[in-house]
Parts: C-alpha cells; sequence; structure tokens
C-alpha cells in the first residue's frame, strides 16, 4: 500500500553549521579551500550570504591573493547581518571553524545536504505536476526526473576522474605492475580475442574504442562477443542497443552459446528467431544454454533514440547496481553511435552533432573510468576502391571520432564482396571457399600500441567470432 503524502510540506535539509565552521577555517587557513573545493562548489551554499561568501574567496585564491578579513568585510560591507557588525560576524565565523584536514567532512556534508535538496524539489515537482494534472505523458516526465536527478545518482560513484599527483599516478601504476609480476590482476578487459588483448593490452578503463565496419561485416557479431566475453570474465557489461530488440540480439546470443565446431548442422538465430524445425536435440542445447546464460551480468538497454545525457544517466545507474552487487562494472557497448539522438544544440549540423557525441562519450568513460566501445558505420567511399578493406578516412560523418577515439578497428569480410559480385571468375570461387568464414579485425588507430590485422574465425548466421589457429 502506498504511503499517504505528509500534510505539511518538508523543511529542506541544510547544513548552516557545517558552513560557518567551513568558511570559517578557510579565514583561519587559506589551505582548507583547496581541500574542500574537491567536494563542493559555491551553489551547494544553501545561505545567500554563504554563498557569495565563498565565491568571492575561491576568486581570491585563484587570482593568488590571500583571503583575509579585509577581503570579507568588502564582500560584506552592505550585507543583511541580521543586526551584527561584520567584525562580529567574522569573529563568529572563525569561532566556528574546523581544522584544516576537518574541511572535507564538512565540505561534503554541505554537498550532501545540496544534494538531498534536489531531491526535494524534484520530488516536489512532480508532486504538483501529477496532481495539478499538467502530466500528459508520464513517461517524458519521468525521463526529466532522472536527468534531474542524475547528478545526485552519480556522486555516489567512484572518483575515477578526479585529480591526483604524479606520485599517487605512478604508485598506482607500480602496484598494477606488481600484481600483474604475481599473477593477479588485469592491464584491460577482454575483448575475447587473445591476439587482439595482446596488442592492445585489453580495453582499458578511460578508453573510447570504436568499432568500424560497413553493413554486413559483422559489427552487432564482434561486439556480441565483446559483450559476453567481458561479462563472463571482467564483470557487468551494459549493451546500449539503439538498433535491436532485447529477444533478437538474445536469440544471437543462444546461438553463440550453443554452438559447437563439431556440429555438422549448427543452429543458426534465424533458426532459433523461427522456432520451428529445431531437433529434440538443438532443442535440449538451447535450453543448457539458456541456463549457462542465466547469471551473465550482460545488461542490455534496448530503448531506441536515447540522447547521450539519457545513456550517460543509465550507464551511471548500471554503474551503481553492479557496485551494489559487489561487481566490477567491465564496460559499456552502444550499437551503434549514428543512432544516438543529438542535442537540439547543433541542430542540422551533423558533423558538430557528431563531434559533440564523440567527445561525450570520451567523457563518460573518462569520468567512470571504464572502457566505451561505439559500433560506427564507414562512408560510402569504401565501395568505390578495387580493396575495401576501411582505413581511417572512412569513418562517417566527422573526423571527430577519429580524433576522440583512443582505439579504432576496422572490420572487413572479403567474403561478403565475392558472394555478391556478378561475373565471378572460378579463382574467385575458390578463393571465396577459402575466406567464407574469416573476418579481419584491423587496428588502424592505437595511441599507445602497434597497428596489426587479425584474422578470425567468424560464423556470422550463429554470432561465432574466435581467433583463426594459423
Amino acid at each position: 500500500m502506498t504511503a499517504p503524502l505528509p500534510a505539511s510540506t518538508p523543511t529542506p535539509p541544510t547544513a548552516i553549521d557545517s558552513e560557518r565552521a567551513l568558511l570559517g577555517a578557510i579565514l583561519v587557513n587559506n589551505d582548507a579551500l583547496d581541500r574542500a573545493r574537491d567536494h563542493v562548489q559555491a551553489q551547494d551554499f544553501v545561505d545567500e550570504l554563504h554563498r557569495a561568501i565563498f565565491e568571492a574567496m575561491c576568486m581570491r585564491r585563484d587570482s593568488g591573493e590571500a583571503i583575509d578579513f579585509h577581503l570579507m568585510t568588502a564582500v560584506l560591507g552592505n550585507a543583511d547581518l541580521g543586526g551584527m557588525t561584520v567584525g562580529t560576524y567574522l569573529g563568529k565565523l572563525a569561532g566556528s571553524a574546523t581544522t584544516v584536514s576537518g574541511a572535507p567532512s564538512y565540505a561534503r556534508l554541505i554537498a550532501q545536504a545540496a544534494r538531498m535538496r534536489k531531491v526535494l524539489e524534484t520530488a516536489q515537482a512532480a508532486v504538483g505536476a501529477m496532481t495539478a494534472g499538467s502530466v500528459h505523458n508520464p513517461a517524458e516526465f519521468a525521463a526529466w526526473m532522472i536527468e534531474a536527478l542524475d547528478g545526485v545518482a552519480s556522486a555516489g560513484l567512484s572518483e575515477s576522474a578526479k585529480r591526483v599527483t604524479l606520485g599517487q599516478g605512478v604508485a598506482s601504476v607500480m602496484t598494477r605492475v606488481d600484481q600483474a609480476r604475481q599473477g593477479k590482476g588485469t592491464v584491460g578487459v577482454t575483448y575475447g580475442v587473445p591476439r587482439l588483448d595482446i596488442a592492445t593490452l585489453g580495453m582499458r578503463p578511460g578508453q573510447f574504442i570504436v568499432l568500424a565496419g560497413r553493413p554486413a561485416m559483422g559489427k552487432t557479431t564482434v561486439a556480441i562477443h565483446i559483450a559476453l566475453s567481458a561479462a563472463r570474465r571482467s564483470g557487468a557489461v551494459g549493451l546500449m542497443s539503439l538498433e535491436m530488440g532485447a529477444e533478437e540480439l538474445s536469440e544471437r546470443v543462444l546461438a553463440a552459446t550453443a554452438y559447437s565446431p563439431r556440429d555438422p548442422d549448427p543452429i543458426t538465430y534465424r533458426a532459433i528467431a523461427e522456432a520451428r524445425g529445431l531437433s529434440n536435440e538443438a532443442t535440449a542445447r538451447l535450453h543448457e544454454a539458456k541456463y549457462a546464460c542465466a547469471d551473465t551480468p550482460l545488461w542490455i538497454e534496448q530503448q531506441p533514440g536515447l540522447t547521450l545525457s539519457q545513456i550517460a544517466a543509465r550507464t551511471r545507474q548500471m554503474k551503481l547496481k553492479a557496485e551494489r552487487q559487489g561487481i566490477p562494472f567491465a564496460a559499456l557497448i552502444i550499437d551503434h553511435i549514428g543512432l544516438i539522438r543529438p542535442s537540439k544544440r547543433y541542430s542540422g549540423n551533423r558533423v558538430q552533432e557528431v563531434t559533440e557525441i564523440s567527445s561525450g562519450l570520451k567523457g563518460l568513460a573518462k569520468e567512470l573510468g571504464i572502457p566505451v566501445v561505439g559500433l560506427c558505420q564507414l562512408n560510402r567511399e569504401v565501395e568505390k576502391r578495387p580493396d575495401k578493406r576501411p582505413l581511417l578516412s572512412d569513418l562517417r560523418d566527422s573526423g571527430s571520432i577519429e580524433q576522440d577515439a583512443d582505439v579504432v578497428l576496422g572490420l572487413f569480410r572479403e567474403s561478403y564482396y565475392l558472394e555478391h559480385k556478378v561475373g565471378r571468375t572460378d579463382e574467385e570461387d575458390i578463393r571465396l571457399l577459402g575466406c567464407q568464414n574469416e573476418l579481419e579485425i584491423e587496428i588502424l588507430k592505437q595511441r599507445s600500441g602497434p597497428t596489426i590485422r587479425i584474422t578470425c574465425f567468424c560464423d556470422v548466421a550463429c554470432n561465432v567470432l574466435a581467433e583463426a589457429v594459423r
């Protein structure tokens, strides 16, 4: 049963005492401001006067000048101090001061109260709009609420994008090196292709990785293989499927999981979709595959037309969910970049829209400390060349994808072009037989590693990818 709404409007949470203690600490020792700014901003202060004081303190500190009583006297000169003189008010702040070491704790209390007020304001706005009957589309209003509260939700995430000293950075690297030498830990999340993992050191935290290819080159096949490999070995994986529904993707996952290289008649995902003509043995294998997939932490978001901000909000929710379950959030995969709905900021300018999206995805990877994999279509220039293997210049709509990406992987299946070629020669028929189940993954760009070409076994009909044995 739904709890009744309170009869009176609740009082917004505040941290006035903490605000006074923090401002007093900054007055006494300016170093307290440097400790506090990692956790609190001026808009987090509920008292307008305290907000103005903190802004003035930040401006003074940034200009390299001292924060002292003379500054505060200038700031408070015409302010209403409730009958107190400026000197008395400043003395009260100084008397409430915490220590420099305690400044971060008080700053966090102020920020926490600000986030609680944001939750309360959003809830009150929702109650008001619903009871006034001004909401005609609950889904749109709920989306607004989710976006409004996204900053509150993301505040609980690990601080992967925080500033660190060089000493902290190199210490973190050496800890990872020592763990690797002892056989503990890994560099990056696995792609599920050993040679690719060796060449790239896996999908590393903060990387924006682009999986590029023309239609029918196997982008979704490779993406699902990466998602399954990462979810089984490294932690939870989010899959934003802006094109296919969850059932269609699940058909492909079942086909891949039930696949056996010894089976002369493997189960295709089309056969699963048709759900007719499957033998008892095939059905039993599909049930085994279902049980094998049951506990795999691969989370599919199937709503089409998501904006970048909606993708970011839902990814943060996934990461929080993973942390609550005690597992890492390993990676985010987006199928595909071209279907992300752009904001209205650059409406009609496709180059700027794609630039905003690619830089946003790179920013999301850095913020959450996870690899973000985006599938990307190549432009039609590929089809005009005799050699149709992808180049970096083939990336669609904007050079910003090439610029923002840490790794770009180009996909190519020669068999697709041979199958569709009119008037094939005998030599081409022989070549087609030899490359029927081959897919090339070429590292077109890598900020810190080789650019090589890897040939894989790929049965597109069964959504199976494996490194080819040479």
